[in-house]
């Protein structure tokens, strides 16, 4: 679900550009802007971590070390963020729906590999679709055009025609 729910925020994202101009900052502002309101919501949870977090062991300068992590992660969530709207401005939805799949699978692939998990039958059908998904998109594997089809099942069926010089010599029975 939330694949799909990205491509469809990207879709709409797109259009949202070629209407109004490319402005990647001003549409990162508002949709952080506007999404905090659903905070609220969690206010006690938010409440309870930030009590967790001041408890947590000092990492350097009396920081605590949960503050510290937070921090670095809120940083590099930053510098990704700013860059799917960058892209967003400058390339179609579905490269940016792509690259983010691609992403979200190496980052995945890297959680297997640093935290011993297995690699699943489902992990290799994913792997699969997504490599797939991804030579198809980038012109790496190119399906064979509809005429090229009809050719080959003709073929099979053995009912090809012979062809001289824009006329048809024999045609065989289907």
């Amino acid at each position: 679900y939330g694949l799909f729910g990205s491509a469809t925020l990207g879709v709409f994202q797109e259009r949202m550009f070629s209407r109004f101009g490319k402005h990647p900052k001003e549409v990162l502002f508002y949709n952080h802007l506007l999404g905090m309101a659903g905070f609220l919501f969690s206010y006690s949870n938010i409440v309870e971590s930030i009590i967790d977090f001041n408890h947590s062991p000092p990492l350097f300068w009396g920081v605590p070390s949960l503050w510290v992590y937070n921090l670095m992660n809120v940083a590099m969530q930053n510098i990704c963020v700013r860059s799917i709207y960058y892209l967003l401005s400058e390339w179609t939805s579905l490269a940016v729906t792509l690259v983010t799949t691609i992403r979200k699978f190496l980052s995945l692939l890297l959680s297997i590999i640093l935290f011993n998990n297995t690699f699943t039958t489902q992990h290799w059908a994913s792997t699969i679709l997504v490599f797939s998904g991804s030579a198809l998109f980038s012109g790496l594997i190119r399906l064979p055009k509809e005429d090229q089809l009809e050719s080959w099942w003709r073929g099979v069926r053995g009912c090809e025609e012979r062809v001289t010089k824009e006329k048809v010599v024999a045609k065989l029975p289907c």
